[in-house]
């Protein structure tokens, strides 16, 4: 597994801190990570930057650190939690697209890459090097936030006219590597024996679980059914990581408090 340390860090903090009251420990973020291939130096100092950017805060009971996210981390997360879950997809889709036309200088690549990563996230895709479309309406206001001052965008909402019909909007999308990203975690996923694993082992494989989730979903625009392929592969993959996830989070439930505390049993 290809693992990005600060991602897996979001996928652990999303499942075991979103929702909880109670603080994590460090000794046990470290201990999870370092089973999934981050080694130590580097797990801490993916808790230091986080702490450093205001998404946790930490503090100490003796000679133990745990880390609780603050308002602005339970925020980022929950936008996060939300599209990994239940998905962003149209379900009553009227035929609308929205379209934001944004032109930024060659010498605000920053900016430019902000605003992208904004478009991706919400599920539009790039027609062009200046166009992006979405189906249905959005508010691309709020979505870009301040930074719509800094690049005045060109907004507009409503249905394709002819010549263009929606699979020419729908070819912004690379619906072929997503399908192929859905298979491949199907493939790995698909042979998990859950009765098999200790608690311990579930608990961790429980945070690689959601790590590959959280990989697709980020990339996954939530089309409308109407506009996706004939069987698309992620319906059947969206069911089989919700009911890996219920599996194993039953299983991990012995080590839960041990998990927060930092007395987690070794492996």
């Amino acid at each position: 597994m290809a693992v990005h340390p600060q991602s897996l860090f979001l996928a652990l903090a999303g499942q075991h801190l979103l929702d909880e009251t109670r603080p994590l420990s460090g000794t046990s973020i470290v201990f999870a990570m370092k089973r999934l291939g981050v080694g130590e130096s580097a797990a801490r100092s993916v808790l230091q930057r986080m702490a450093a950017k205001g998404f946790i805060d930490r503090h100490k009971e003796g000679r133990k650190t745990f880390y609780s996210l603050t308002d602005r981390g339970r925020r980022i997360l929950r936008e996060g939690q939300e599209k990994m879950y239940s998905g962003w997809q149209p379900q009553d889709w009227d035929g609308r697209w929205t379209l934001v036309r944004v032109q930024v200088p060659e010498s605000k690549r920053a900016l430019r890459h902000r605003i992208s990563s904004k478009l991706s996230w919400a599920g539009f895709g790039q027609t062009d090097g200046s166009t992006w479309v979405a189906p249905g309406p959005r508010d691309v206001a709020e979505l870009l936030g301040a930074e719509a001052c800094e690049i005045d965008p060109i907004v507009l909402t409503g249905t394709p006219q002819p010549p263009t019909e929606d699979g020419h909007l729908v070819a912004a999308f690379d619906l072929a590597d997503l399908a192929e990203g859905y298979a491949a975690f199907g493939r790995k996923w698909q042979a998990v024996d859950v009765p098999s694993l200790t608690p311990t082992e579930a608990l961790v494989r429980r945070i690689e679980l959601h790590f590959d989730w959280l990989g697709l979903t980020r990339t996954d625009p939530q089309l409308p059914v109407s506009l996706l392929p004939h069987d698309w592969p992620g319906t059947a993959q969206g069911r089989r990581f919700k009911d890996l996830d219920t599996q194993l989070g039953e299983r991990e439930s012995s080590v839960i408090d041990a998990f927060f505390t930092g007395d987690l049993p070794t492996l």
